[in-house]
């Protein structure tokens, strides 16, 4: 069954209609997997699951990688604004590819597979491509909605602010406030004393805890991409992996450090980031069970929409979160461009 997918993506361009990519793709399904040796089918999905768990794991725990950022005044001086942003913006550019191209690419492939039975020809293209197209309009919605529900549980936090990011060092200094009711707290880069109020204490605590609710609401979809991603083949998991890594350090350091600065405790600004790396796998969850359909015609059209909601959640997520924010990051003096 590995073979026979390898098999499937390789022979994509030599086929001029997507009549006869489906036709081949259902052969190689029929052919090998769905019939005989289905012992070394489900060894393969075991395998194949195995490393799909994993590499959504690691991706998951970058967020809390940028969480230890806090543990030392000398990983802290790394964190400077112009390397989130560079990383964000390289970040964001795996994503929109593996979103645009292969997400939705596959999504294309199993809706013909789930329709080859009813249609055929030019019919059958623009039923796939329709279908897929819904989906991945579906999937925009879906994280518009998630945003929604967001702002109203934290409608104190608005989603254009800040304009201007600072150093995280000079963050405490930023919300200094009156020196008779204020109290002392020691600054990550142990160089004196930041002086902060505890209203100004409490309202960095809040923002931080609400940044990480918001971003493990944020982490269910990407969660659902990289486990999805890691089923298909290493190469491609490994690539979604690799980009929802490089989001979720810079994420990490958003949660950890403003608990840091009010709390002046390390571990609960780290332990804000392993709630947001859980819900990770919470959407590694979500699409371990749609996968898992055993009905072949229902379980392509279970992945297809899996695929095109992914495409649309991830291309959305990038362009309405990644590319602004690397934008804010560098302070809106430069424009990057990601790779």
């Amino acid at each position: 069954m590995k073979g026979n997918r390898k098999t499937i993506i390789s022979a994509m361009p030599c086929y001029s209609t997507l009549e006869q990519h489906s036709q081949l793709c259902w052969s190689s399904y029929t052919s090998v997997g769905y019939t005989d040796g289905a012992s070394d089918d489900i060894e393969y999905l075991g395998r194949s699951h195995g490393v799909a768990m994993l590499l959504n794991a690691g991706a998951a725990f970058a967020t809390v990688l940028g969480g230890l950022i806090i543990c030392s005044h000398r990983t802290l001086r790394l964190a400077t604004p112009m390397a989130l942003a560079t990383t964000l913006s390289i970040s964001g550019g795996l994503m929109v590819f593996l979103s645009i191209v292969v997400s939705f690419g596959y999504s294309v492939m199993e809706f013909a597979l789930a329709f080859q039975h009813e249609t055929n020809g030019d019919e059958l293209d623009g039923q796939t491509w329709l279908a897929a197209t819904i989906c991945q309009g579906v999937g925009i919605m879906v994280v518009y909605f998630v945003d929604f529900v967001v702002q109203k549980l934290t409608p104190s936090i608005d989603p254009e602010t800040p304009k201007q990011v600072t150093h995280a060092s000079e963050m405490g200094e930023s919300i200094r406030g009156s020196i008779d009711d204020s109290v002392l707290l020691e600054s990550p880069r142990e160089q004196g004393i930041v002086r902060m109020d505890e209203k100004a204490k409490e309202k960095l605590q809040r923002m931080g805890i609400l940044s990480g609710i918001a971003i493990a609401l944020h982490n269910i979809p990407p969660g659902i991409a990289t486990f999805t991603a890691g089923i298909e083949g290493l190469s491609i998991g490994l690539s979604m992996a690799i980009g929802v890594a490089l989001h979720n350090i810079a994420e990490g350091v958003a949660v950890a450090a403003p608990v840091y600065f009010a709390t002046g405790s390390k571990w609960k600004g780290i332990m804000w980031c392993v709630i947001a790396a859980i819900a990770e796998h919470v959407g590694a969850v979500i699409a371990l069970v749609i996968i898992g359909v055993k009905d072949h015609d229902t379980a392509h059209f279970a992945q297809a929409s899996l695929y095109g909601v992914i495409s649309g959640m991830m291309a959305t997520i990038t362009m309405k979160e990644i590319f602004p924010t690397a934008y804010t990051y560098a302070n809106g003096r430069i424009h990057l461009v990601s790779n």
